[in-house]
Protein backbone atom coordinates (compact mmCIF):
# COMPACT_ATOMS: atom_id res chain seq x y z
CA UNK A 1 0.00 0.00 0.00
CA UNK A 2 1.17 3.63 -0.52
CA UNK A 3 2.73 4.90 2.72
CA UNK A 4 1.05 7.41 4.82
CA UNK A 5 1.53 11.36 3.96
CA UNK A 6 2.16 13.66 6.71
CA UNK A 7 1.74 17.43 6.42
CA UNK A 8 3.03 19.60 9.12
CA UNK A 9 2.23 23.53 8.95
CA UNK A 10 4.14 25.69 11.24
CA UNK A 11 6.76 29.04 11.05
CA UNK A 12 9.80 28.17 9.17
CA UNK A 13 12.25 29.22 11.65
CA UNK A 14 16.45 29.45 11.53
CA UNK A 15 17.84 29.34 14.78
CA UNK A 16 20.69 31.29 16.15
CA UNK A 17 22.30 29.22 18.82
CA UNK A 18 24.25 30.57 21.45
CA UNK A 19 25.55 28.93 24.79
CA UNK A 20 25.43 31.46 27.51
CA UNK A 21 24.99 31.42 31.58
CA UNK A 22 21.67 31.55 33.03
CA UNK A 23 22.44 35.14 34.40
CA UNK A 24 24.06 36.09 31.19
CA UNK A 25 21.04 35.52 29.33
CA UNK A 26 18.73 37.20 31.84
CA UNK A 27 20.99 40.12 31.20
CA UNK A 28 20.74 40.15 27.59
CA UNK A 29 17.50 39.85 27.87
CA UNK A 30 16.25 42.50 30.13
CA UNK A 31 14.89 45.57 28.98
CA UNK A 32 17.24 48.91 30.50
CA UNK A 33 16.55 48.92 34.11
CA UNK A 34 16.92 52.38 35.79
CA UNK A 35 18.64 50.50 38.97
CA UNK A 36 21.54 51.70 40.15
CA UNK A 37 21.90 48.25 42.28
CA UNK A 38 22.90 45.85 39.47
CA UNK A 39 22.23 42.50 41.76
CA UNK A 40 18.39 44.27 42.49
CA UNK A 41 17.64 45.06 38.92
CA UNK A 42 18.82 41.63 37.97
CA UNK A 43 15.86 40.14 40.19
CA UNK A 44 12.87 42.61 38.71
CA UNK A 45 13.44 41.80 35.39
CA UNK A 46 10.56 39.63 34.13
CA UNK A 47 13.00 37.26 31.73
CA UNK A 48 10.89 33.41 31.81
CA UNK A 49 13.56 30.75 30.96
CA UNK A 50 12.46 28.19 29.05
CA UNK A 51 9.81 30.04 27.13
CA UNK A 52 9.48 31.30 23.17
CA UNK A 53 8.31 35.10 22.94
CA UNK A 54 8.26 37.25 19.25
CA UNK A 55 10.34 40.18 19.14
CA UNK A 56 10.91 42.73 16.45
CA UNK A 57 13.11 42.41 13.70
CA UNK A 58 15.37 45.22 14.88
CA UNK A 59 15.06 43.54 18.44
CA UNK A 60 16.69 40.16 17.04
CA UNK A 61 19.46 42.46 15.27
CA UNK A 62 20.64 44.13 18.34
CA UNK A 63 20.23 40.60 20.48
CA UNK A 64 21.82 38.76 17.27
CA UNK A 65 24.80 41.56 17.30
CA UNK A 66 25.59 40.74 21.21
CA UNK A 67 26.29 37.16 20.47
CA UNK A 68 27.05 36.50 16.35
CA UNK A 69 30.77 35.99 17.25
CA UNK A 70 29.57 32.91 19.35
CA UNK A 71 26.42 31.85 17.83
CA UNK A 72 25.34 28.83 15.21
CA UNK A 73 22.95 29.02 12.59
CA UNK A 74 20.81 26.28 11.75
CA UNK A 75 17.13 25.23 10.04
CA UNK A 76 14.58 24.55 13.25
CA UNK A 77 10.67 25.61 13.85
CA UNK A 78 8.83 22.78 15.76
CA UNK A 79 6.86 21.27 13.19
CA UNK A 80 9.89 20.77 10.47
CA UNK A 81 11.72 19.47 13.36
CA UNK A 82 9.07 16.56 13.72
CA UNK A 83 8.16 16.16 9.98
CA UNK A 84 12.53 16.05 9.92
CA UNK A 85 12.53 13.72 13.34
CA UNK A 86 9.76 11.38 11.06
CA UNK A 87 11.72 11.22 7.92
CA UNK A 88 15.28 10.54 9.98
CA UNK A 89 13.26 7.23 11.95
CA UNK A 90 12.12 6.21 8.65
CA UNK A 91 9.17 4.09 7.11
CA UNK A 92 10.87 0.82 6.04
CA UNK A 93 9.26 -1.99 5.44
CA UNK A 94 10.17 -3.56 9.22
CA UNK A 95 8.50 -0.09 10.36
CA UNK A 96 4.50 -1.20 8.77
CA UNK A 97 1.24 -0.40 10.89
CA UNK A 98 -0.83 -2.79 11.53
CA UNK A 99 -2.60 -1.72 7.49
CA UNK A 100 0.70 -2.87 6.18
CA UNK A 101 1.58 1.28 5.26
CA UNK A 102 4.89 2.33 5.77
CA UNK A 103 5.52 5.87 7.97
CA UNK A 104 5.51 7.89 5.60
CA UNK A 105 6.01 11.00 2.95
CA UNK A 106 6.87 13.98 4.86
CA UNK A 107 5.41 17.42 3.65
CA UNK A 108 6.09 20.79 5.49
CA UNK A 109 4.07 23.98 4.75
CA UNK A 110 5.01 27.49 6.31
CA UNK A 111 5.58 31.00 4.90
CA UNK A 112 8.93 32.79 3.91
CA UNK A 113 10.55 35.67 1.97
CA UNK A 114 10.36 34.92 -1.45
CA UNK A 115 13.44 37.28 -2.41
CA UNK A 116 15.90 36.51 0.72
CA UNK A 117 18.54 33.39 1.06
CA UNK A 118 17.49 32.84 4.40
CA UNK A 119 14.30 30.93 2.86
CA UNK A 120 16.28 29.49 0.55
CA UNK A 121 18.51 27.52 2.14
CA UNK A 122 15.73 26.53 4.73
CA UNK A 123 13.92 25.03 1.49
CA UNK A 124 17.05 23.34 0.39
CA UNK A 125 17.71 22.02 3.96
CA UNK A 126 14.42 20.64 3.88
CA UNK A 127 15.03 18.66 1.05
CA UNK A 128 18.16 17.29 2.50
CA UNK A 129 16.43 16.20 5.37
CA UNK A 130 13.84 14.23 2.98
CA UNK A 131 10.99 16.21 3.58
CA UNK A 132 9.61 18.04 0.72
CA UNK A 133 9.02 21.90 1.12
CA UNK A 134 5.54 23.76 0.18
CA UNK A 135 7.13 27.25 0.98
CA UNK A 136 4.40 30.12 0.35
CA UNK A 137 6.79 32.84 -0.69
CA UNK A 138 5.60 36.22 0.26
CA UNK A 139 7.51 39.15 -1.62
CA UNK A 140 7.45 42.78 -0.42
CA UNK A 141 7.88 45.11 -2.64
CA UNK A 142 9.54 47.33 -0.37
CA UNK A 143 11.92 46.97 2.54
CA UNK A 144 12.83 43.27 2.75
CA UNK A 145 10.45 41.79 5.55
CA UNK A 146 12.85 38.35 5.87
CA UNK A 147 12.35 35.16 6.61
CA UNK A 148 11.93 33.55 10.04
CA UNK A 149 14.60 33.62 12.43
CA UNK A 150 14.66 32.54 16.33
CA UNK A 151 17.77 32.61 18.58
CA UNK A 152 18.02 30.24 20.80
CA UNK A 153 20.06 30.94 24.34
CA UNK A 154 21.51 27.69 25.71
CA UNK A 155 22.25 28.30 29.69
CA UNK A 156 24.32 25.68 31.71
CA UNK A 157 21.48 23.45 32.96
CA UNK A 158 20.73 22.99 29.20
CA UNK A 159 17.56 24.95 29.05
CA UNK A 160 16.49 26.89 25.98
CA UNK A 161 15.24 29.87 25.77
CA UNK A 162 14.63 31.77 22.70
CA UNK A 163 13.24 35.24 20.97
CA UNK A 164 11.82 34.70 17.37
CA UNK A 165 11.08 36.98 14.54
CA UNK A 166 8.46 35.52 12.45
CA UNK A 167 9.29 37.75 9.56
CA UNK A 168 7.80 36.49 6.17
CA UNK A 169 5.33 33.65 8.42
CA UNK A 170 3.50 36.43 10.23
CA UNK A 171 2.17 36.96 6.70
CA UNK A 172 1.13 33.60 5.89
CA UNK A 173 -2.86 33.58 5.92
CA UNK A 174 -5.94 30.81 5.50
CA UNK A 175 -5.84 32.36 1.79
CA UNK A 176 -2.48 31.39 1.44
CA UNK A 177 -2.74 27.17 2.14
CA UNK A 178 -2.05 25.05 -0.51
CA UNK A 179 -4.83 22.83 -0.79
CA UNK A 180 -3.56 20.71 -3.07
CA UNK A 181 -0.76 20.05 -0.48
CA UNK A 182 -3.81 18.17 1.54
CA UNK A 183 -5.26 16.33 -0.54
CA UNK A 184 -5.16 12.85 0.35
CA UNK A 185 -3.14 13.15 3.28
CA UNK A 186 -3.00 10.79 6.20
CA UNK A 187 -2.16 13.36 9.21
CA UNK A 188 -1.44 16.67 10.11
CA UNK A 189 0.53 18.18 12.61
CA UNK A 190 0.43 21.62 13.87
CA UNK A 191 2.65 23.51 16.23
CA UNK A 192 0.91 25.55 18.65
CA UNK A 193 2.35 28.76 17.44
CA UNK A 194 -0.22 28.62 14.66
CA UNK A 195 -2.25 29.12 17.52
CA UNK A 196 -1.61 32.99 17.51
CA UNK A 197 -3.20 32.85 13.50
CA UNK A 198 -6.84 31.00 14.73
CA UNK A 199 -8.06 31.36 11.02
CA UNK A 200 -5.39 29.54 9.63
CA UNK A 201 -5.90 26.63 11.74
CA UNK A 202 -9.40 25.74 10.93
CA UNK A 203 -8.63 26.19 7.70
CA UNK A 204 -5.93 23.45 7.76
CA UNK A 205 -7.95 21.45 10.06
CA UNK A 206 -11.19 21.65 7.59
CA UNK A 207 -8.44 20.65 4.70
CA UNK A 208 -7.35 17.83 6.66
CA UNK A 209 -10.34 16.44 7.97
CA UNK A 210 -12.06 16.38 4.22
CA UNK A 211 -9.78 12.85 3.68
CA UNK A 212 -11.25 10.27 5.51
CA UNK A 213 -10.01 8.65 8.73
CA UNK A 214 -7.24 11.64 8.88
CA UNK A 215 -5.28 12.55 11.94
CA UNK A 216 -4.98 15.91 13.07
CA UNK A 217 -2.37 16.40 16.08
CA UNK A 218 -1.48 19.33 17.95
CA UNK A 219 1.70 20.57 20.07
CA UNK A 220 0.81 23.42 22.60
CA UNK A 221 4.86 24.70 21.78
CA UNK A 222 5.52 26.81 25.06
CA UNK A 223 3.65 28.07 27.86
CA UNK A 224 3.60 31.51 26.34
CA UNK A 225 1.33 29.91 23.90
CA UNK A 226 -0.95 28.62 26.31
CA UNK A 227 -0.89 31.70 27.93
CA UNK A 228 -1.43 33.93 25.26
CA UNK A 229 -3.80 32.22 22.92
CA UNK A 230 -5.68 30.21 25.47
CA UNK A 231 -9.10 31.59 23.60
CA UNK A 232 -8.02 30.26 20.32
CA UNK A 233 -6.74 26.87 22.03
CA UNK A 234 -10.43 26.33 23.71
CA UNK A 235 -11.75 27.17 20.66
CA UNK A 236 -9.88 24.42 18.00
CA UNK A 237 -10.04 22.01 21.29
CA UNK A 238 -14.00 22.73 20.63
CA UNK A 239 -14.52 22.01 17.82
CA UNK A 240 -13.41 18.23 18.03
CA UNK A 241 -11.21 18.44 15.13
CA UNK A 242 -8.04 17.54 17.12
CA UNK A 243 -7.38 14.20 17.48
CA UNK A 244 -3.79 13.99 19.34
CA UNK A 245 -2.49 16.97 21.97
CA UNK A 246 1.41 17.23 22.75
CA UNK A 247 2.75 19.46 26.17
CA UNK A 248 5.17 19.50 27.95
CA UNK A 249 5.16 20.22 32.21
CA UNK A 250 4.97 23.87 31.96
CA UNK A 251 2.51 23.83 29.54
CA UNK A 252 0.33 21.62 31.46
CA UNK A 253 0.89 23.97 34.39
CA UNK A 254 -0.09 27.31 32.27
CA UNK A 255 -2.86 25.25 30.90
CA UNK A 256 -4.95 24.25 34.47
CA UNK A 257 -2.58 27.03 36.48
CA UNK A 258 -6.13 28.99 37.21
CA UNK A 259 -7.84 25.89 38.53
CA UNK A 260 -5.03 24.35 41.18
CA UNK A 261 -3.82 25.42 44.13
CA UNK A 262 -0.12 24.85 43.61
CA UNK A 263 2.09 27.65 42.39
CA UNK A 264 1.11 28.45 38.31
CA UNK A 265 4.49 30.22 38.11
CA UNK A 266 6.72 29.33 35.22
CA UNK A 267 10.01 30.46 33.93
CA UNK A 268 13.35 31.36 35.66
CA UNK A 269 13.18 28.92 38.81
CA UNK A 270 9.65 27.76 39.13
CA UNK A 271 9.33 24.18 40.45
CA UNK A 272 8.50 21.68 38.83
CA UNK A 273 4.86 21.03 38.35
CA UNK A 274 3.27 17.90 40.46
CA UNK A 275 1.52 14.44 38.57
CA UNK A 276 -1.52 15.43 39.86
CA UNK A 277 -1.40 19.06 38.73
CA UNK A 278 -0.57 17.46 34.56
CA UNK A 279 -2.73 14.79 35.05
CA UNK A 280 -5.17 17.79 35.38
CA UNK A 281 -4.43 19.29 32.34
CA UNK A 282 -4.55 15.81 30.80
CA UNK A 283 -8.21 15.77 32.27
CA UNK A 284 -9.20 18.65 31.00
CA UNK A 285 -7.53 17.82 27.47
CA UNK A 286 -9.26 14.40 27.18
CA UNK A 287 -12.15 15.80 27.16
CA UNK A 288 -11.80 16.74 23.42
CA UNK A 289 -9.20 14.55 22.27
CA UNK A 290 -8.45 11.06 21.83
CA UNK A 291 -4.54 11.29 23.30
CA UNK A 292 -2.73 13.46 25.05
CA UNK A 293 0.78 13.48 26.21
CA UNK A 294 2.85 15.16 28.85
CA UNK A 295 6.54 15.05 28.43
CA UNK A 296 8.51 15.84 31.67
CA UNK A 297 11.87 16.05 31.34
CA UNK A 298 14.06 14.03 33.00
CA UNK A 299 10.61 12.48 34.67
CA UNK A 300 9.61 10.88 31.30
CA UNK A 301 6.11 11.10 30.39
CA UNK A 302 2.36 10.20 30.84
CA UNK A 303 0.04 9.35 27.70
CA UNK A 304 -3.59 8.74 28.03
CA UNK A 305 -6.45 8.15 26.23
CA UNK A 306 -10.12 9.02 26.16
CA UNK A 307 -10.96 5.75 26.66
CA UNK A 308 -8.82 5.19 29.63
CA UNK A 309 -4.86 3.65 28.45
CA UNK A 310 -2.25 5.24 29.86
CA UNK A 311 1.16 4.74 29.35
CA UNK A 312 3.93 6.04 32.06
CA UNK A 313 7.54 6.33 30.46
CA UNK A 314 10.95 6.73 32.61
CA UNK A 315 14.12 9.11 30.52
CA UNK A 316 16.81 7.50 30.04
CA UNK A 317 18.82 9.86 32.55
CA UNK A 318 21.10 10.92 30.13
CA UNK A 319 23.17 14.41 30.82
CA UNK A 320 21.08 16.85 29.23
CA UNK A 321 23.59 19.71 27.05
CA UNK A 322 20.75 21.69 25.37
CA UNK A 323 17.19 20.95 25.40
CA UNK A 324 16.48 22.84 21.99
CA UNK A 325 14.38 20.96 19.89
CA UNK A 326 13.95 17.87 22.69
CA UNK A 327 9.96 18.18 22.65
CA UNK A 328 9.99 17.98 19.02
CA UNK A 329 11.83 14.99 18.62
CA UNK A 330 9.68 13.34 21.76
CA UNK A 331 6.88 14.20 19.47
CA UNK A 332 8.08 12.61 16.27
CA UNK A 333 8.84 9.02 17.71
CA UNK A 334 5.76 9.46 19.56
CA UNK A 335 3.85 9.88 16.70
CA UNK A 336 5.57 7.30 14.21
CA UNK A 337 5.08 4.75 17.25
CA UNK A 338 1.65 6.07 17.09
CA UNK A 339 0.89 5.52 13.44
CA UNK A 340 2.45 2.09 13.96
CA UNK A 341 -0.31 1.16 16.10
CA UNK A 342 1.75 0.80 19.03
CA UNK A 343 0.72 0.93 22.73
CA UNK A 344 0.58 4.27 24.71
CA UNK A 345 3.27 2.83 26.47
CA UNK A 346 5.51 2.16 23.59
CA UNK A 347 4.81 5.34 21.91
CA UNK A 348 6.16 6.96 25.16
CA UNK A 349 8.96 4.91 24.98
CA UNK A 350 9.70 5.80 21.94
CA UNK A 351 9.44 9.36 23.06
CA UNK A 352 11.80 9.41 25.75
CA UNK A 353 13.95 7.00 23.76
CA UNK A 354 14.59 10.22 21.09
CA UNK A 355 14.37 12.78 23.36
CA UNK A 356 17.55 10.98 25.70
CA UNK A 357 19.50 11.49 21.61
CA UNK A 358 18.64 14.98 21.12
CA UNK A 359 19.28 16.80 24.51
CA UNK A 360 23.04 15.11 24.49
CA UNK A 361 24.28 17.27 21.47
CA UNK A 362 23.73 21.60 20.73
CA UNK A 363 21.01 22.42 18.45
CA UNK A 364 17.98 20.79 17.20
CA UNK A 365 19.58 18.50 14.52
CA UNK A 366 20.93 15.24 15.12
CA UNK A 367 23.52 13.07 13.47
CA UNK A 368 22.68 10.20 11.11
CA UNK A 369 23.97 7.68 13.72
CA UNK A 370 22.26 8.93 16.50
CA UNK A 371 19.02 9.00 14.59
CA UNK A 372 20.21 5.17 14.06
CA UNK A 373 20.61 4.57 17.69
CA UNK A 374 16.72 6.17 17.85
CA UNK A 375 15.61 3.68 15.27
CA UNK A 376 17.11 0.42 17.00
CA UNK A 377 15.66 1.74 20.35
CA UNK A 378 12.15 2.12 19.18
CA UNK A 379 12.42 -1.83 17.24
CA UNK A 380 13.69 -3.04 20.81
CA UNK A 381 10.78 -1.49 21.93
CA UNK A 382 8.32 -3.21 19.51
CA UNK A 383 10.31 -6.59 19.96
CA UNK A 384 9.01 -6.66 23.80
Amino acid sequence: MAPRVIVALGDPVTDITHTASRDAIVALLAPPAPATDAAAAAAAVPVEIGGCTQVTRDELARLARAIAHEARVTPGGSAANVLKGLAAIGGDASDEDEDGRAVGRCVFVGGVDGSDDVGKAYRAALERAGVEAKLIEHVNEGREIGSARCLCLVDEFGQRTMRTYLGASARTTAEDLPIDAFDGIDVLHMEGYVLYKPDLVKRACALAKANPGALVSIDLASFEVVRHCRAALSEVLESGLIDVIFCNEDEARELVSDLHDEDGANGRGAPRPSEAMENAALDYLLRFVKVAACSRGKRGCIARSSTGDIGTSVAEGVDAIDTTGAGDTFTSAFLHAYLRGGTLQQCGDAGCAAGAEIVQVSGAEMSSERWARVREKIRAIFSQ
